[in-house]
């Protein structure tokens, strides 16, 4: 992408053989949008990143993997000034248009010296084009097994638009704005308040819709970056006909990313879409369907393609007063499983055990009090996460 330069290093932070240190500079500043955890315990670089998401502008991110500089207190916020006094040394930016993101253990103190060092090696090599952001998407993973990374076109009053995004996570996946950070770029020219609003909307139904393992992380960051490069006239009206094409783009690459996450979960399987309807509000759609996404028992039994609905029909009962289990209806794939308060008089289980199998699954609940809806994606849950993580610091 035109004005992009990336260069990634492998500085020694924790891991070997491959590269933990992301460097990404704009020839002219970028509009920069973007959302963080909610959570009460945000690691340095996302405190940093928040107080300068105000000005709009971003001339640098900076990523390392391996240590999440969280609960570090005092000198995490050093070690966050620190880094950017050397970014605006080397790239010749203000301090206010660099942002920050670390992404790995909690409670180490993260050795700056390492990425100071490794700065000015990295001004020295960039590159541009499709290899660099592949390069990108790999250095910023941890226990991921895969890299995340998808890019598109679309048009804006008739101007090819280019958008790439990559990300990472894996584990500690229940994002509220997961361990997550995601990245997504455009050349598009669209000013940083509707930026800020597109990301918004599109964050809700794709990073925020999914879950591994129900757990916050301290360092979730997306960030959403406009060079302005492809020429079009600054969007300005986040109602404009012209961002149609792009808002289906845009939603295309978040839910993609926030999918192959969900893949990714340590140890997963499978995809599980979940999907409840009948709802007196989205909100209680999507409070129901993340009741599902994060009951172990219902993880494990898709795990084991065990059609053990009587743990679904649990978790809609611990999160929904307003239903009754004559109004709810249950599904497993095309299966129906639940009418009128019992099961379904034509539910075969050997039918939904087979259908179980599938690397892919959904599970429907139709709550029977209202109109709304809500789609939520997680993953099953079997022995290897918890081999990946009581053994992630050994």
């Amino acid at each position: 992408m035109k004005g992009v330069k990336i260069s990634t290093i492998n500085c020694g932070i924790k891991y070997k053989n491959r590269d933990d240190l992301l460097l990404v500079a704009f020839d002219q500043p970028a509009n920069v949008a973007g959302v963080f955890t909610q959570s009460s315990m945000p690691a340095a670089p996302v405190t940093w990143c928040k107080k300068n998401i105000a000005g709009g502008k971003a001339a640098a991110l900076i990523v390392n993997a391996g240590n999440a500089n969280a609960f570090t207190g005092k000198i995490g916020d050093e070690i966050v000034n620190k880094t950017v006094a050397k970014a605006v040394e080397v790239l010749g930016c203000k301090a206010e248009e660099v942002f920050i993101s670390s992404t790995g253990v909690i409670g180490e103190i993260l050795n700056v010296d390492l990425i100071t060092a490794a700065l000015p090696k990295m001004a020295q090599n960039f590159a541009e084009g499709n290899t660099a952001f592949d390069q990108a998407s790999k250095a910023i993973m941890t226990t991921d097994t895969k890299q995340k990374l998808i890019s598109t076109t679309c048009e804006i009053a008739g101007q090819k638009i280019s958008i790439i995004g990559f990300a990472k996570g894996s584990g500690m996946i229940a994002p509220n704005m997961a361990t997550m950070l995601g990245y997504i770029f455009t050349d598009a020219n669209i000013s940083a308040n509707i930026l800020q609003k597109l990301l918004r909307e599109v964050t809700e139904d794709s990073f925020n819709a999914i879950t591994v393992d129900s757990d916050q992380s301290t360092n979730d960051t997306v960030l959403m970056f406009a060079t302005g490069g492809a020429g079009n006239l600054e969007i300005t009206d986040s109602e404009s006909t012209d961002l149609k094409s792009f808002k289906t783009a845009l939603k295309q690459v978040a839910l993609g990313l926030a999918k192959m996450i969900v893949v990714d979960g340590e140890g997963a399987q499978k995809l599980i879409e979940i999907e409840v309807g009948g709802a007196a509000s989205k909100s209680q759609a999507k409070e129901v369907a993340f009741a599902i996404a994060n009951s172990p028992l219902v993880k494990t039994a898709i795990a084991g393609c065990d059609p053990n609905w009587g743990r679904i029909v649990m978790a809609v009962g611990k999160s929904c007063r307003e239903t009754s289990p004559e109004k709810i209806v249950v599904k497993i794939g095309e299966y129906q499983l639940t009418k009128d308060g019992g099961k379904h008089p034509d539910y075969v289980e050997k039918l939904v055990h087979e259908y179980l199998k599938n690397s892919e699954v959904k599970i429907s609940v139709d709550l029977g009090i209202g109109s709304q809806a809500s789609t939520v994606w997680t993953c099953d849950l079997n022995e290897e996460y918890i081999k990946i993580n009581k053994d992630y610091r050994s």
